[in-house]
């Protein structure tokens, strides 16, 4: 078997990459769409070794070639069209020449001096972990005491047991979002193990790795090579912690001198996957080669610190994405019910609910946004909207939608409210005690004072997600939504600004005082609607506006059309501000003129 190889390369008399040779590899300069020096781009014909960045104009994009043949030589091949290469003891190369000689070998390359050479080394042997590694949010019982890790039980011992456990609760107990967590974790791995260095190496998707943080001994000022793929391989596969050193059966064991020794150790997050590697290195040429080869008590150690950097990242993660929970909820719900559903998750799933919806639309928008212009439009819709929906938050509703100039607020779900039609009714009151402020701020650019339209039913609906995986969206389908919105612009009709149907009048207490407007039936939905107006009782002249109108209603629905009339054109006089009042005078005088032979129970409305 033929002495193996090994390729390095050194600036400034410092070495700054080794690999074992094993295959064809290439050596040049970086293109501008390929990764930085040292990086290794593994191709159909070989490997591809970046050694100078591109802007290093003294070493070529493609510069030479180093092929292995037989008896352990290796074949030389200058790729490059500009630049000769001068082999000491082989001699000069030209654009593709090429020689074949035996190691040792040296050249230079720009700045770089590149060594070929034998490795007398030991055999190095992989020894890993009985156990994979407990990915974060699992527990786990330890198999070893600590007597059988290699460490006795005498107070030197146990002193340097606990200051390693202190040393690794502190990388439990550090925050993940903190800029020095990771290096925390490599510089506790490095001194604790009396590692020349320690690293952190994340995994990419395509299984390759990166480096994210490194920390050094004080012993130590060289800058190691590549991770060892052949322990890395092993990692993934098997997700367990792996250490190399050599084996001291092998035929070729003598010292340690010269001899790189590496331990790994996988960070899962909380689905098993590995998204690193807490990787270090004792090489036998420092003064850490006297602590000897890895044991299994330092690579515990190791896997424990990785432990720490798996629970601090996936606590990260979990926070991140409780935060985005909560910035999403929170655009439909209040703090309080955010913070319940980020804990129970389930109440978004759809179910059938009794829920009171709300619609709510502003009266004149396209008239008034064509009079204001767009940006002056959007400045106060947002700020109507945002008035409007505090309204809703503070009655603890939900916020379902948006569209153009109308809101959309649900209660009942995705908690139950037994008092929720209470609640819709109360934010429905609190929206119109806020008009007159809304028209104080915005008077003088709209030019007229804003009104609103409202409505308010009850019923069965389902509520769940009707959004899409790229878009949440909680809310409402069902009946019982359309019908709200066709109450909300039933408003129009009756000319009144906040109307409720029977079903949402039924579960109303005392505290309350609608008065009965009649039944109608809306466009496209075939079963009449019991409507009522709700206004403020506190409102001068309400108690009498109430008791009169119900009383002319309810002659006008038994077709005593004159006597309704009289009891109307009355109370119009005392409140010329009543609109309902209005509506049903001019129906009954209707009815007088046209004798109209239709009943007058149910009025048929003519638009949305």
């Amino acid at each position: 078997m033929s002495t193996p190889l090994e390729l390095r390369i050194y600036e400034n008399e410092k070495l700054v990459y080794s690999q074992k040779l094993t295959e064809t590899i290439e050596l040049g300069r970086q293109s501008k769409d390929e990764a930085e020096p040292f990086y290794l781009k593994k191709e159909p014909s070989g490997s591809r070794l970046i050694v100078a960045r591109h802007d290093e104009l003294t070493i070529s994009r493609r510069s030479l070639l180093i092929e292995l043949i037989a008896d352990g030589k290796v074949r030389l091949t200058n790729l490059s069209t500009t630049r000769g290469l001068q082999v000491p003891n082989v001699g000069s190369l030209g654009h593709e020449d090429f020689r074949v000689a035996s190691p040792p070998l040296g050249l230079s390359l720009g700045k770089l001096a590149v060594r070929i050479e034998a490795v007398e080394t030991e055999e190095l042997a992989i020894h890993g972990l009985a156990e994979a590694t407990v990915r974060p949010g699992m527990s786990c019982r330890p198999s070893l005491r600590f007597d059988t890790l290699g460490m006795g039980a005498g107070e030197d011992n146990s002193k340097a047991f606990i200051k390693w456990l202190h040393a690794a609760l502190d990388v439990f107990q550090s925050a993940a979002s903190s800029a020095d967590f990771l290096d925390k974790a490599a510089a506790a791995a490095a001194e604790l193990v009396s590692l020349d260095s320690a690293q952190i190496l994340l995994r990419g998707t395509d299984d390759q790795f990166s480096q994210a943080t490194q920390s050094s001994t004080a012993s130590s000022s060289k800058t190691d090579g590549q991770p060892s793929r052949r322990i890395l391989t092993r990692l993934l596969q098997e997700k367990r912690t792996f250490w190399e050193m050599p084996d001291a059966s092998a035929p070729k064991a003598r010292s340690l001198a010269g001899i790189k020794v590496v331990v790994a150790a996988p960070i899962l997050n909380r689905h098993g996957e590995v998204i690193g590697v807490l990787y270090g290195n004792r090489r036998g040429d420092s003064p850490m080669a006297a602590f000897g080869p890895i044991t299994e008590l330092e690579a515990s150690l190791v896997e424990l610190l990785a432990r720490g950097v798996a629970a601090g990242l996936a606590r990260l993660e979990q926070e991140r994405a409780e935060l985005e929970a909560r910035v999403r909820f929170e655009q439909f719900f209040t703090p309080q019910l955010a913070r319940q559903l980020e804990a129970n998750p389930d109440l978004l799933q759809g179910r059938d609910a009794e829920v009171t919806l709300l619609f709510c639309d502003i009266r004149g928008f396209s008239r008034i946004s064509e009079r204001l212009g767009p940006a002056r439009t959007v400045a106060w819709i947002s700020d109507t909207m945002a008035t409007l929906s505090e309204c809703v938050r503070a009655r603890q509703g939900v916020l379902v939608d948006y569209i153009g100039d109308e809101l959309i607020a649900m209660w009942g779900a995705p908690e139950a409210q037994p008092g929720h039609a209470r609640l819709a009714c109360s934010a429905a009151l609190d929206m119109l005690a806020q008009v007159p402020k809304l028209n104080a701020r915005w008077q003088e650019q709209l030019q007229e004072k804003m009104g609103l339209g409202i409505g308010v039913n009850t019923g069965v609906a389902r509520v769940g997600n009707t959004g899409s995986p790229h878009k949440f969206k909680y809310g409402p389908l069902g009946n019982t939504v359309n019908l709200a919105s066709r109450v909300q612009g039933a408003t129009k009709y009756l000319k009144s600004p906040l109307l409720i149907t029977g079903a949402t009048r039924e579960r109303l207490d005392d505290s309350f005082h609608p008065r009965r407007l009649g039944r109608v039936r809306v466009i496209n939905i075939v079963e009449p609607v019991e409507l009522y107006e709700l206004a403020d009782p506190s409102r001068p002249g309400w108690s009498e506006a109430r008791t009169q109108y119900e009383k002319a209603l309810e002659l006008f629905e038994n077709g005593m059309f004159t006597q309704a009339a009289l009891i109307l054109g009355e109370l119009r006089a005392r409140q010329p501000e009543d609109g309902p009042a209005l509506v049903l005078l001019y129906r009954s005088v209707y009815h007088l003129v046209e004798e109209h032979s239709e009943s007058s129970s149910i009025w048929e409305l003519p638009g949305k």
